[in-house]
């Protein structure tokens, strides 16, 4: 009895699980329940008036292909405007590459740097990482070439600016171009004192700028020069040692003397007699005139040797202890003139020594 009972129970329970599952199938479900599929999208409409970038690129590709040329001729300035016509057209790394290597071939730091600088910030694709290298080491060495600027001002202005000892064209307030490096700058005007300044510019430092402050030149008053020495007394050439003169001059002068009045004395003695034969009582014309000459002849011996004997006294007495002057001696000079009048004769006797 009790299990017909659990089996009606059971056909009961099954018959409403049924039931209940036959009606949630018959209900219909809310239109909201089940996601609707997403529309396809729309493409937006291309804006009015945008021009085509095809023909863009082919006068970008014609310009780059013109700047080889150029490049390859040596021809940079004329290679710098055709890449730069070709990234005017279609921006691109390898433009701005090409741009920057012209420049550096040109030798135009400055824009060299700017150029490989903006060749670095374009974001080069991977395949130019060895250009992208070559450009960071070539911005490193031209910047050690670009020069810096050093502004220099003063108080008082107007002064004079030197760079490593060379004078620079201006006066203060100027501007002074120099390599990076070490530099030693002057600033001067007269009056003041100087100003110096030691300058370490590393590459690719921005503008510097030095105020130079003069201070007044104060004089210092100087101590009087000392009074120059007393010139020393001019000194006194050595004395040569005396001279002795020879006598021979003297015993000549004598000697002569000596037969002057030999012979004045014959002849004076020769005219005595005749004037005594002329007075005896032979009044002849020669015998007169015989007398006159003998009487002549003999007191221009006399005369002679008078003069004579009185020169060679006086050499003898000079020469004996007497000493010379300090000159040259002079050569001794005798010279004998005779004297003649109508009433006397005579000699006369120069002698230079």
């Amino acid at each position: 009895m009790r299990v017909g009972q659990r089996a009606r129970r059971t056909h009961q329970v099954m018959a409403i699980f049924l039931s209940g599952f036959v009606a949630a199938g018959s209900v219909s479900w809310p239109a909201h329940a089940v996601p609707p599929k997403p529309a396809a999208a729309k493409k937006p409409p291309a804006k009015p008036g945008k021009p085509d970038e095809e023909p863009k690129r082919a006068e970008a590709r014609k310009k780059y292909a013109e700047g080889e040329t150029k490049f390859q001729a040596g021809d940079y300035d004329a290679a710098y405007a055709a890449y730069k016509a070709a990234n005017d057209a279609v921006p691109a790394s390898q433009a701005l590459y090409k741009m920057a290597l012209c420049l550096d071939k040109l030798d135009k730091s400055n824009e060299a740097v700017t150029a490989y600088g903006a060749f670095l910030a374009s974001n080069p694709p991977p395949a130019m990482e060895a250009k992208v290298t070559e450009a960071q080491g070539r911005v490193a060495d031209l910047k050690k070439k670009v020069p810096i600027i050093v502004k220099v001002a003063s108080d008082p202005a107007g002064a004079s600016v030197y760079l490593d000892g060379v004078v620079q064209m201006g006066t203060t307030p100027m501007e002074v171009k120099a390599t990076p490096g070490k530099h030693k700058v002057r600033v001067t005007s007269p009056g003041y004192d100087a100003f110096e300044k030691d300058l370490d510019l590393e590459p690719g430092a921005s503008d510097t700028t030095i105020d130079a402050v003069l201070p007044k030149n104060i004089p210092i008053a100087e101590a009087p020069p000392a009074p120059p020495p007393p010139p020393k007394s001019a000194e006194k050439p050595p004395e040569l040692p005396p001279e002795r003169r020879s006598n021979v001059a003297a015993y000549v002068v004598l000697g002569v003397a000596g037969a002057g009045a030999i012979v004045g004395g014959i002849f004076g003695v020769k005219a005595l007699q005749e004037k005594s034969d002329f007075d005896g009582g032979e009044k002849t014309t020669a015998k007169a005139d015989s007398v006159e000459k003998n009487a002549l002849i003999a007191d221009m011996a006399l005369g002679a040797a008078l003069t004579l004997g009185v020169t060679g006294t006086v050499l003898l007495l000079t020469n004996s202890g007497s000493e010379s002057a300090a000159r040259p001696a002079s050569p001794t000079a005798f010279q004998i003139a005779p004297l003649l009048s109508p009433h006397r004769a005579g000699a006369a006797a120069t002698f230079r020594f």
